[in-house]
């Protein structure tokens, strides 16, 4: 049997998303997923395939403490390459790998690489780099596409990256006040954006749900997760977004600090500038601590945004009660988040308004935003007034923002900011790229 499929792989800092494709299409043959990666307990990871006649098979499996993310990785792909999943040919039948890449620094298209070439270790040199810039995704990342080169050596890996869907972002809001560096960086000192492979199938998702044009859409989405950010899409490009240099400006996250005064660092650690070691890597301990340990659970003890939501509203029903500093804590969490939140996404929905012929629709996605109706409802809730001075009575459906499933819409029907919940899949918009740069690549 030829090579007949394409495998996505999605690492965030401690966790893996994978999908294996038939190529060409966007039929799903296995998907799963591994948590805890390198974390203090052991990584757990889960996949379900589909055996011959249809029948569909779940497999979960807890691994050793104290793996490293590329031994984890193995584990993995031994698993979901053998027999039993994938018949006798196993991973021979890998023809691609798509891998996310957060910062691809100046790359203009995904780049295609293949164990042997002679641009291999030049195009892995660069990308080590680049890492400095994002050194709680890329750094892994890159682990796995050298896995990928030694245990895949006949697939083509394709390096898909977030920063290449904000390349329309205009020069005016790329450019940072400051002066040049007197010493040579990288990648040059200019706003970047990142989850650019989540907007791109959003984008691709409303313009369908929509029945428009990819080029005709006009969208504020705010992609909400444990890291999060939102993008202003005019004409189905980005002209705006909140992450920068690095995926640490805008939003705070779960234990990112998000903006906040570049002096405040010195104060909070006078030796921000010396060196620690993170999952192998040297990165400052600035960076450290703006990474990983600040956001949610600096202020709250938590980064479960269901958690912080539980303990800031209670309800009187709740078996266990939250104590009186948790409850504040979370509280103050939630409002800070939404009061930074509110600041992007006022700005993106007037400048959207004031400028083009309609704004198509305000989407929430990522694990914070399809989960919590409560933010959905308390961001919307915002915008009531332009629903007022507009005079639709329209707003919050309260039904289809609480109790609705999958994409769709959650606000009445003629409101001037109607709002979607949509389920985004970088992993489809992966393969899809992928696909497109490796028969770019193998016609020239």
């Amino acid at each position: 049997m030829p090579a007949d499929l394409d495998l996505a792989v999605n690492c965030g800092s401690s966790s893996i998303k994978f999908s294996l494709y038939k190529s060409g299409s966007d039929q799903v043959v296995v998907q799963g997923s591994a948590s805890n990666v390198a974390g203090d307990s052991p990584a757990k990871y889960k996949y379900s395939f589909m055996r011959e006649g249809g029948k569909s098979d779940n497999k979960e499996k807890e691994l050793e403490s104290q793996m490293s993310y590329e031994d984890i990785f193995k584990e993995i792909l031994r698993d979901v390459t053998q027999p039993e999943v994938l018949g006798d040919e196993g991973k021979a039948r890998i023809r691609l790998v798509a891998h996310r890449i957060v910062h691809g620094g100046t790359a203009d298209d995904p780049i295609v690489i293949r164990h042997g070439d002679k641009e291999e270790q030049e195009t892995l040199d660069q990308m080590e780099a680049v890492s400095a810039f994002a050194p709680l995704h890329n750094h892994h990342a890159m682990l796995i596409v050298k896995e990928c080169l030694e245990h895949l050596p006949d697939a083509y890996s394709v390096l898909c990256f977030d920063t290449l869907f904000h390349q329309t972002i205009p020069q005016f809001r790329r450019t940072y006040a400051i002066s040049q560096p007197e010493h040579k960086t990288p990648v040059p000192l200019v706003k970047y954006g990142f989850h650019g492979l989540s907007y791109a199938n959003i984008r691709d998702q409303m313009a369908e749900a929509l029945g428009k044009p990819k080029d005709a859409v006009n969208l504020v989405v705010a992609h909400l997760g444990s890291g999060g950010s939102c993008c202003l899409i005019r004409n189905g490009k980005s002209v705006q977004t909140t992450m920068g240099v690095t995926p640490l400006e805008g939003l705070p996250g779960g234990t990112r600090s998000g903006t906040l005064d570049p002096s405040l660092i010195f104060h909070h650690t006078p030796d921000c500038s010396t060196t620690v070691k993170w999952s192998g890597r040297d990165i400052s301990k600035a960076e450290y601590v703006l990474n990983k340990e600040s956001g949610f659970r600096a202020l709250c003890g938590t980064n479960n945004f269901g958690v912080i939501t539980s303990r800031a509203f209670p309800s009187e029903g709740d078996t266990e009660q939250p104590s009186h500093d948790d409850h504040m804590s979370s509280r103050l969490t939630y409002q800070l988040y939404l009061d930074h939140l509110l600041a992007f996404l006022s700005d993106y929905v007037t400048d959207t308004l004031s400028s083009a012929p309609q704004l198509d629709a305000l989407v929430f996605s990522g694990g914070i935003g399809e989960r919590s109706s409560r933010l959905r409802a308390d961001v919307l809730s915002r915008f009531r007034f332009i629903e007022e001075l507009a005079q639709t009575q329209g707003g919050v459906d309260k039904a289809a923002n609480e109790q609705g499933q999958g994409r769709r819409e959650i606000t009445k029907k003629g409101s001037k900011v109607p709002a979607w919940v949509v389920e985004t899949s970088e992993e489809d918009e992966m393969v899809r790229m992928a696909e497109e740069a490796l028969q770019a690549a193998t016609s020239r």
